[in-house]
């Protein structure tokens, strides 16, 4: 069985629908929603939705503080996160998401959303696998270094760990998403900011954990939470 996780912050615009369509992901025991501080409708339309829980947390605290919350309510050991901003995600596309991971053959599975551009989708294959659609073992999660469980460096770091397993890591493109973007959400200027931030924070954590961590390691040796 698969507990689906939800991650919100001002998503009245979509999260019913995702939560209807986390509904019908095959196995899904659960699907709980994580309402990151929202000062809009988040939480209540969820609920509404049919969420089997809904976290409300007392202020907007960052991605991986959300999708923690999430693991810690979860009642599995595969855990389906995914993004309240996303939505055409119908059973099938949500099972080629979760089924490599229930099946065994991976430690985490990402759906990534499909370009138009052939280009774009190309260059995926030489660049961090960033995106909230993916499936992980409760053990890879718990194997993350608390000092990773930071906003949006959450999903490089889970990349880097799933690497350190046996089954590793897959992706797959998944065509037919919607993506609200923030400079929808946000307007233009502020939408740009979140954006900007987002990469940094990404190219950040990857430097540190490829190049700074991984170095500090042949000279001293790991540390005990590694």
């Amino acid at each position: 069985m698969v507990s689906v996780v939800i991650s919100a912050f001002n998503e009245a615009q979509t999260v019913a629908e995702s939560v209807a369509e986390a509904l019908q992901c095959p196995g899904a025991r659960e699907v709980i929603v994580v309402d990151d501080g929202s000062t809009d409708r988040t939480a209540e339309l969820a609920a509404s939705a049919g969420a089997t829980k809904v976290i409300r947390l007392a202020q907007n605290s960052g991605k991986a503080a959300a999708m923690a919350a999430g693991v810690d309510a979860a009642s599995d050991d595969i855990i389906l996160f995914l993004d309240a901003d996303v939505t055409g995600l119908t059973p099938d596309k949500l099972s080629a998401i979760v089924q490599p991971v229930v099946d065994g053959r991976y430690e985490m599975f990402v759906g990534v959303r499909a370009r138009k551009t052939i280009l774009l989708n190309r260059l995926l294959h030489y660049t961090p696998i960033i995106g909230g659609e993916r499936a992980v073992t409760r053990r890879l999660w718990n194997s993350v270094p608390q000092r990773y469980r930071e906003g949006f460096k959450i999903e490089i770091a889970l990349n880097h760990r799933a690497k350190q397993f046996e089954r590793n890591m897959g992706f797959s493109l998944i065509a037919g998403t919607i993506h609200q973007i923030k400079e929808r959400k946000y307007g233009l200027f502020t939408g740009l900011l979140r954006r900007t931030l987002m990469i940094g924070d990404i190219l950040f954590i990857s430097c540190q954990i490829y190049l700074w961590d991984a170095a500090r390691q042949k000279l001293f040796g790991p540390r005990h939470n590694d």
